[in-house]
This record gives structure tokens, C-alpha cells and sequence, in this order.
């Protein structure tokens, strides 16, 4: 599936939400015609800036009395002229902030009447290529004038569906002010993103900012285009492999998973959640539980933080101070230097992959692991640093020996636990 993006209309009204320039791709910033001022603009710009999001223009009819939402006698000529002193106005202030102006989508009554007629598409097109330029994407129905006069003028056109909006039998919204215009129900929300962003004919869907209760459907909508974006992969026929999205928290994402009818276990790994359940009883979308996490504004876990006392006295220790050209004293001070975070535990029963290590000592595992690591050794694997549980095999840089500390407990089992906090200290040899 080609990747399908969420934009959202933005800068429209007083007290908008943050979450909704996190969950957007796109930012449609509302630039004075229907909405907006110097400071919605700088505000919404921030906001994307602070982000990530891609910020563009919305333009509409000179109309703040009716929001843009009535369609206006207004001649071609007159119209080209609003919607470059709109874009302009956005694009200068964006500039201050070196925030680049890459999409412009009309507004309300303007996109449709635009679409509608040749003669206003060329004139919002002409608009924006005044004051944005060329390297600008418009965005707006799939077909139509406006389509045809972005694509006439050489510039990316991208064509968007409504995951907030209800649709007649021809495929067209239902106007605004009738029953079923506007969605406010996540579930309806949720089958239309998949129905469109499936179905080849959309490369963005909009959630308007001002629908109600638009945080949560911008939310789910997001997760389920993510969700969409990386499906899982089949292992057989009782387990599915998925990727792990990075700012998930490793322990609620298998709680999570764990939770879903039919799920006998999920196991984390570094980058992917594996998914076992009884083949008689698939799970359904574990890749949206995992997406949802993602986007859902929640508080942090408190994780416990553990403290492991060690005797730096590894056989690699020198070899990891040469590999990073540093002292031996260094290279401990630096290893003991950060709080780390158990990412996955597996390889033995208890062992505990934490990151992330000082990038000046990562260092690679040895080409040829050892047939004997003992026990309790302090290792750094790239990135990683662990303590073996057991006397096993193993290929990490051995830099210490962790003393009075278990990371199996035959009782309890692993001691470390993903999400959980650790702290090496530096014990005298």
C-alpha cells in the first residue's frame, strides 16, 4: 500500500489542541481568510516545527463572518489575488521561523467551487504559485478542475479523502448542516480510513480540527493508517511478527498484546513484537493495539531503577579503550555515566539487552563468540550493554563482573524486566 497521510485543518480556533499537530503529517493552517492571524499562524508554525509536521497553507473566500463555508460571487482575478495575499502571509512568517510552506489545501466552500470551475481552479492555483512557488503540493478532491489545473500547472497534486465526513451514493460529502455530514464516531471514523486508504484512490485523509471530539479521531485515524503502513507478518500459522514502533513502552505494548482475545504470548525483541496465539482464534489487529500506544498521550511509567555494583576487571576492557580511543578510566566513568533501559530480555533466561551505550564505546561483538562467558559478566554488544545470567557461550565485550546481584531467580524468574531502569556502579578491584 502506498503510503496514505493524515492531514489536518489547523490555526482555526482559540485553545486548539497540541496532540493535533503530533498526530497530523500535514498541518493545513488556516491564513486569514476563513480563520486565523500573525499569531494563530506563528502558534501553528511553532507547533509543527516542534513536531515534525509539514506545514501548509489553507486559503479560503474573504469570509471570517461565515467561516468559508458559503460560496462567494467573487471574479477570478480577484480571487488569485486573496489566496497569494493568504499564502504569502503564512510563507513570510514561516520563513522567520526557516519552516518550509510545502502544500496548500483551499478551504470550505472554496475547494468545492474551485473544483467545480476551470476558471477558480486556475485562480487558487495561480495564488498559490505566487506566493509559494512551484515546489508546492495542492491538495483536494480526486477529480475535478482543480486537479486538472494544479497537474496543467506542473505542480504534485495530491488527492484527499474525508475520515470525519459522511458521503452520498456518488462518492460526493454530504453537505454540511444534513444528517450524517459530519463523523464524530470513532468506529465509522476508523472504517472509513481503511476503506479509503485501501481502496488506491486517496493519498491523504483529512480530520477537520473543529469536528467534535476531533483529538480522539485524529488519534485513531493515525494509528490505523500506521497500522495499515506496516501490517504483520505470519509466522506460520499460530504467531505474527510486528514491527515495534521506538517511542512505544516496551512492557505496556505486551501487556497490550497479551490482552487480545485469542493471544497465548507476545515476546518483545529489540525492533518487533512476536504475536503466538491459538490458530482456531487469530487475534484481530494487533498492528493498531500497537499503533494506539503509540499516538495515545500516556503518562509515563514509572519503571523501578536498579543498581548493579561492578568490578571493572573484563578481559576486553582494553581492547574496547583502544577501539574508542580512550583511557581505561574512561571508558568506565562513561559506561557508569548513564541511566539505561532493559529494551528486551531473551538470548538466556534473565538477560536483559539495556541501551543505550555511550556511542564513543560501543563497540562491535567479537567475530568469533567465546564457547565460555562466566557468569555475572559485564558486557557491551554495539549499542547494548547486559549482564550474562549464566555461564554461557557468548560474543559481547566483556568489561566487568556485576557482584551481588541475581538476573534469574528460579523462583521469580528474570530480574530485569522491560521498561526497568539500571545503573552500573564502579566497585574498586
Amino acid at each position: 500500500m502506498t503510503r496514505c497521510l493524515l492531514n489536518i485543518d489547523l490555526g482555526e480556533l482559540p485553545g486548539e489542541d497540541e496532540q493535533l499537530y503530533a498526530l497530523a503529517h500535514l498541518a493545513n493552517i488556516a491564513c486569514g481568510g476563513h480563520a486565523g492571524d500573525a499569531a494563530s499562524m506563528r502558534r501553528a508554525l511553532e507547533l509543527c516545527e516542534r513536531h515534525g509536521t509539514l506545514a501548509g497553507a489553507h486559503p479560503s473566500y474573504a469570509d471570517r463572518e461565515g467561516f468559508g463555508r458559503k460560496a462567494l460571487d467573487v471574479a477570478p482575478e480577484v480571487l488569485r489575488a486573496q489566496v497569494a495575499e493568504q499564502c504569502g502571509q503564512l510563507a513570510t512568517l514561516a520563513r522567520e521561523r526557516g519552516v518550509p510552506v510545502r502544500h496548500a489545501k483551499p478551504h470550505g466552500a472554496l475547494y468545492h467551487a474551485a473544483n467545480k470551475s476551470p476558471a477558480l481552479a486556475r485562480a487558487v492555483v495561480d495564488g498559490v504559485v505566487e506566493a509559494l512557488g512551484t515546489d508546492v503540493t495542492v491538495v483536494g478532491p480526486g477529480a475535478g478542475a482543480l486537479r486538472d489545473a494544479t497537474v496543467a500547472t506542473g505542480l504534485k497534486y495530491a488527492r484527499e479523502g474525508f475520515a470525519d465526513r459522511g458521503t452520498l451514493p456518488d462518492g460526493s460529502l454530504i453537505p454540511r448542516g444534513q444528517p450524517g455530514a459530519v463523523l464524530t464516531d470513532v468506529g465509522q471514523a476508523r472504517q472509513n480510513t481503511v476503506r479509503l486508504a485501501t481502496g488506491g484512490t486517496v493519498d491523504t485523509l483529512c480530520v477537520h480540527g473543529d469536528t467534535p471530539g476531533a483529538v480522539t479521531l485524529a488519534r485513531e485515524v493515525r494509528a490505523m493508517l500506521d497500522a495499515l503502513e506496516q501490517p504483520p507478518e505470519p509466522m506460520g500459522d499460530s504467531a505474527l511478527r510486528l514491527v515495534l514502533p521506538e517511542a512505544v513502552d516496551r512492557g505496556l505494548a505486551r501487556e497490550a498484546l497479551c490482552a487480545l482475545p485469542g493471544v497465548q504470548d507476545a515476546v518483545i525483541t529489540e525492533a518487533h513484537a512476536c504475536v503466538y496465539f491459538d490458530p482456531a482464534t487469530p487475534p484481530e489487529s494487533p498492528a493498531l493495539v500497537l499503533t494506539r500506544l503509540r499516538v495515545a498521550p500516556v503518562a509515563p511509567v514509572e519503571h523501578p531503577l536498579i543498581r548493579i555494583r561492578v568490578r571493572y576487571d573484563g578481559e576486553d576492557l582494553p581492547k574496547v579503550a583502544g577501539h574508542a580511543g580512550l583511557s581505561v578510566e574512561e571508558v568506565v566513568r562513561r559506561h557508569t555515566a548513564r541511566e539505561y533501559t532493559v529494551r528486551c530480555v531473551g538470548f538466556l533466561p534473565g538477560f536483559a539487552y539495556l541501551g543505550d551505550v555511550d556511542p564513543r564505546i560501543a563497540c562491535p561483538r567479537l567475530p568469533v563468540p567465546r564457547t565460555r562467558v562466566p557468569a555475572l559478566a559485564v558486557g557491551i554488544a554495539g549499542e547494548r550493554t547486559g549482564v550474562y545470567p549464566f555461564a554461557s557461550p557468548g560474543g559481547w565485550n566483556l568489561v566487568g563482573t556485576a557482584l551481588d546481584f541475581t538476573a534469574f531467580a528460579p523462583q521469580r524468574g528474570a530480574v530485569l524486566h522491560l521498561g526497568d531502569r539500571v545503573r552500573f556502579e564502579p566497585v574498586d578491584a
